[in-house]
């Protein structure tokens, strides 16, 4: 008879592991790999609207800041929704909407319509955001939560890695074809979900803390608050990459060529090291997972002042993606953790709220300050932004209602024991 061999705990947080999840869990996963896979219009956009469409620079400007204007409702909206009538329709009609919407943007041809389709994608494409990450927290134990959103944010990025190549080949023969096959892509998404997904939301009959609204409890949750604003500055930071990046690598006298390999480094990293984050972090304190997370994305953009040379900039790209493959571990884990079970959609689309924020607020503020005080000025704000956001993940790490919760609390009893 053969032996069981143990397996050290150490070794075990370096192998990625996919066992025990429910099986929901797996229809998220499969259906947010398939829309991401499928995520070809937000990639060439631009380009549609400029070369296709006709539009100005600002008037595309306007179309794809009607979007985000859109997401930026989309999923507070869809997080409180689907504690009111169920993560299972709410995530079904947000995605087959938006699936049906998305067919429509490509086919408007008046830059009034063209923006108003492009607001209404943007919200429905948002909400479903939120109301995934509360459906995990409904059916994954706290200590697994880590894994779970881990391996969905690796889904996201997996698919992304993808879709732009079959994005380019649709758009080499029909731009219709590529907003057709977005849309139909977000809708098999729903189809998945209204087939395969049981409803997993609390009971309805359960009542918030004091008897409260949802905006009233989350606006007196002062430690969520805190979590919130964190992550809106973390976030300020992490999407320079999109505008103060690019930049700047371009005024070194990099190609667009090798910006696309630095990039393509992130999705990488992301993609090879993303599933063992979960694990690794699985009995760790939330909070200071995220210091972690904070002070690494803070350093990485930071060396960005004192390099010009495609390797030095691999560096930092590596640096600031470990601090992001943390983040995504351990963000949405610590909310879920911190929610009431109720109020689990809500607080998950307060949190979307600030992201979304400040993906519209990053590209003017990055250009603000490069226009003022350089890209090294921007570099060394990021790296005092991220030495400032890990304190704060640091302190709340000591309040009391951190210490009890996620990954704190399963080391506190491993201590115990």
């Amino acid at each position: 008879m053969g032996r069981t061999v143990s397996v050290p705990v150490s070794v075990r947080r370096l192998v990625p592991d996919f066992r025990g999840l429910p099986p929901p869990f797996w229809v998220l996963f499969t259906g947010t790999l398939v829309n991401r896979v499928g995520g070809f219009v937000l990639v060439f956009l631009a380009i549609y609207l400029t070369e296709v469409r006709g539009l100005s620079a600002a008037q595309a400007g306007t179309v794809i800041s009607a979007y985000g204007l859109g997401g930026i409702g989309g999923g507070p909206f869809g997080g409180a929704l689907s504690d009111r009538i169920g993560r299972r329709p709410t995530l079904a009609a947000s995605l087959i909407g938006g699936g049906a919407s998305m067919f429509v943007f490509g086919l408007m041809t008046r830059t009034p319509a063209i923006v108003a389709a492009a607001a209404v994608t943007g919200l429905l494409y948002e909400m479903y955001r939120p109301v995934v990450s509360a459906t995990i927290a409904d059916i994954v134990p706290s200590d697994d939560r880590p894994r779970a959103y881990s391996l969905i944010y690796w889904a996201v990025n997996l698919g992304a890695s993808i879709a732009p190549i079959l994005g380019g080949l649709l758009a080499a023969r029909s731009y219709v074809a590529l907003f057709a096959a977005d849309g139909a892509t977000t809708a098999l998404y729903g189809m998945i979900v209204w087939l395969a997904l049981p409803e997993t939301a609390p009971s309805a009959r359960l009542t918030t803390p004091g008897g409260r609204s949802a905006v009233r409890t989350i606006v007196h949750d002062r430690a969520f608050v805190a979590v919130c604003l964190l992550n809106f500055a973390f976030s300020i930071v992490f999407f320079q990459s999109f505008i103060g990046l690019p930049i700047d690598v371009r005024a070194q006298g990099i190609s667009a060529a090798g910006f696309g390999a630095l990039i393509a480094t992130n999705g990488l990293l992301i993609v090879l090291l993303q599933p063992l984050a979960g694990e690794l972090i699985r009995a760790r304190s939330r909070p200071l997972t995220l210091a972690a997370a904070a002070l690494l994305l803070g350093v990485g953009f930071g060396m960005n002042a004192w390099v010009g040379s495609i390797a030095g900039y691999v560096v930092t790209v590596t640096i600031w993606t470990l601090g992001e493959i943390l983040f995504a571990a351990a963000s949405s884990s610590l909310v879920a953790d911190l929610a009431p079970a109720q109020l689990r959609g809500a607080y998950q689309g307060a949190f979307a709220l600030a992201f979304t924020a400040a993906f519209a607020a990053a590209p003017a503020a990055g250009g603000y300050v490069i226009a003022h005080a350089g890209a090294r000025g921007l570099w060394i704000g990021c790296l005092v932004v991220g030495v400032a956001v890990a304190a704060g993940f640091t302190t709340l790490s000591r309040h009391a209602r951190f210490t009890t919760v996620g990954g704190a609390g399963m080391a506190a009893r491993d201590q115990d024991r």
